[in-house]
């Protein structure tokens, strides 16, 4: 394509196209925000209350512990760790999720399990499986 076809109204429509499309090929990923946002976080939450009960309340290191998912809250979901039978107790741990990932706080968090904890949950909230 030479400069006089370029700048022919007939082809001008076409170059545009091209210019628009290599320029939002360029732009940077969106980031979710507001429902979608929220979604992602209910879903890493649910991973990790999923693998939780499955690895975490079969271990006899979390035997004194229960979990109490709020998943269904319009704010940030979060999974509450709290002495076995007792779920109106104050939490021992909070496991917080965003689009982007989980993390925890609480008494656990500076305990001999906190390690554990952290690495458990990062795991499955990138989405892998296993204990």
């Amino acid at each position: 394509m030479d400069l006089m076809s370029v700048s022919s109204p007939r082809n001008a429509g076409l170059v545009l196209v091209v210019c628009a499309a290599l320029v939002t090929g360029c732009a940077a990923p969106t980031v979710p925000t507001g429902a979608s946002a929220h979604a992602q976080a209910v879903a890493t939450l649910q991973r990790v209350n999923t693998r939780a009960h499955e690895c975490w309340l079969k271990d006899s290191d979390f035997r004194d512990y229960g979990l109490v998912p709020e998943l269904d809250t319009t704010s940030t979901p979060r999974l509450l760790v709290v002495p076995r039978g007792k779920p109106q107790s104050l939490p021992k741990a909070v496991i917080v999720a965003t689009s982007g990932g989980a993390q925890f706080y609480g008494p656990l968090s500076s305990s001999p399990l906190a390690g554990r904890i952290n690495d458990d949950i990062s795991r499955w909230a990138a989405g892998a499986a296993g204990c």
